[in-house]
């Protein structure tokens, strides 16, 4: 049995181009494992998927942050080793999950940020990028004249639009019943350079072991200082289902935080659940390569 799951962050658009978009990159996944690939190989294709999308907030299509610059964070858990890498507040390079593989994989570190990490990246072959779309310089322009002229900003804190799409993730169970969670995200629109949310922290927004595979989004902040993907792991490695954990820990990081967002998780069993508590949290799944409806539940 083989699951993935995509989502395509809290306060999406779940209008049928947003929602394609996630199947088709649940499915672009799934061909990997048909095809023999690895896990990590099904994850990284599926963040590519969506990286590729100007509709989501990641890789094309990214929010720019103050100074009127996309910076990417991402990142990649490999279960059943436990090993893991990821990127922070990387300038001009497209491919955050992707990069922070290759961190895991292809380097002595687990985080690169910043300068340190684009050049890491370019070092190893990956195309320079701004990733900046004309919907979302147009974003920026409009919203600094606002705040400069002292006007309300009724633009998305997390998008720069006045639509909604933020960080993008997946989590995955191959037919070993090996689990594998990636990230990827430009973070938050008009962000103070260096931003970086809950994405690339380990325990924060991203967890994968044994047991389970989840990604969070949302207030990146709230969750990072919760540990809140951390909590679901050790829930569910007591014995708790998917679906009631997902549950409690979002009540609980709202009850600590007062913020809010969304989660994804499988676990070995391939019991998955999507939980929320905003008005919107798109998500997808391929299970055995068919799409295959799942719930997602408000709290």
């Amino acid at each position: 049995m083989s699951i993935i799951v995509v989502h395509g962050s809290v306060e999406t658009s779940t209008e049928p181009p947003y929602i394609r978009g996630l199947e088709q990159a649940a499915i672009q996944g799934f061909k990997k494992l048909a095809a023999g690939g690895h896990r990590l190989d099904a994850a990284e294709e599926a963040i590519k998927e969506l990286e590729d999308n100007p509709l989501y907030n990641a890789g094309l299509g990214s929010v720019l942050n103050r100074d009127g610059y996309v910076e990417v964070d991402g990142a990649m858990m490999d279960g059943a080793t436990g090993r893991f890498g990821a990127v922070a507040a990387m300038r001009g390079i497209r491919r955050a999950a992707s990069v922070a593989r290759k961190v895991m994989e292809a380097s002595r570190h687990a985080v690169l940020a910043g300068e340190g990490a684009a050049l890491f990246a370019r070092e190893m072959g990956f195309e320079e990028d701004d990733c900046v779309t004309e919907e979302q310089l147009d974003s920026w322009r409009t919203a600094t004249s606002l705040l400069r002229e002292g006007r309300r900003l009724e633009y998305s804190a997390f998008t720069g639009l006045k639509k909604e799409t933020d960080t993008v993730g997946c989590v995955l169970l191959d037919d070993e019943h090996r689990l594998a969670a990636a990230s990827s995200t430009g973070g938050s629109f008009l962000k103070l350079p260096g931003r970086v949310g809950d994405t690339p922290f380990i325990g924060g927004g991203i967890f994968a072991s044994e047991e389970c595979a989840v990604v969070c989004t949302g207030r990146g902040e709230a969750f990072l200082v919760t540990l809140t993907a951390k909590f679901v792991q050790d829930r569910i490695a007591e014995g708790v289902t998917p679906l009631e954990t997902a549950k409690q820990a979002i009540q609980r990081m709202t009850s600590l935080t007062g913020e809010y967002g969304g989660l994804i998780v499988v676990d070995r069993f391939g019991r998955t659940a999507a939980v929320h508590n905003c008005d919107r949290f798109p998500v997808a799944m391929v299970k055995n390569g068919s799409v295959t409806p799942i719930e997602v539940i408000r709290i």
